[in-house]
């Protein structure tokens, strides 16, 4: 039998390019399973991450942020709320998380992968959360959970993946997206320190001003 050197080597060489793309898509957080997906808290560690020693600092103002989702036979909902003028409304290329605003006090566009960041998200953790909480008035990990009436089933906090959410479980579109989350995420360094506060209340402003409009 023959070998023809050249050829061997030209195939370990392609062996060795597909190993370092394999190894890239790892890095950044993606799957083939069902489609590339992100977790949001791997994300962030390729984004800015707040410190724990970094006050946050907000605005005395906010302003609007809406988007059209559709819902069942692609009726579509205008969803709105006003955000603190502190964040400012990214670009998300995950499928599980929508109405990104991340923490921007110097910059004028939101990125993603900054912490802290605003959300509607709807992946496994946060479906699970909701899911559960439905089912038994609670979920694993609960964390300062509080059940609600009207638009929101709760707020809570948990652990995410290295970080800190703090979240009100919602049904969105007359119950088309189930198991969803309006979501704060953020270091988990800022625990119990000042910065937390405001954050939470960054949100609970978020989530007092939410909205869901059927509009066609």
């Amino acid at each position: 039998m023959k070998f023809d050197l050249k050829s061997i080597l030209k195939g370990l060489e392609k062996l060795s390019e597909l190993s370092e793309q394999s190894g890239q898509r790892v890095q950044n957080g993606q799957s083939e399973f069902g489609g590339q997906r992100a977790q949001s808290g791997q994300r962030a560690q390729n984004g800015q991450r707040a410190q724990g020693n970094e006050v946050i600092v907000l605005q005395s103002s906010s302003h609007p942020v809406e988007e059209v989702e559709y819902g069942d036979n692609n009726r579509e909902y205008r969803i709105s709320f006003a955000i603190n003028d502190a964040f400012e409304e990214g670009k998300s290329h995950a499928a599980e998380v929508g109405m990104l605003n991340t923490y921007a006090s110097n910059d004028e566009y939101g990125r993603e992968g900054d912490l802290p960041y605003v959300a509607v998200q709807m992946d496994d953790e946060v479906y699970s959360a909701v899911e559960a909480f439905k089912a038994n008035g609670t979920f694993e990990g609960a964390l300062e959970l509080t059940p609600l009436s009207g638009k929101f089933y709760f707020k809570a906090k948990m652990e995410y993946y290295g970080d800190m959410m703090y979240f009100y479980g919602l049904d969105r579109c007359d119950g088309y997206w189930e198991n969803n989350g309006l979501c704060m995420v953020y270091p988990k360094s800022y625990v119990g320190t000042e910065s937390e506060t405001k954050l939470m209340r960054v949100l609970d402003e978020v989530a007092e001003s939410y909205k869901e409009e059927l509009i066609g």
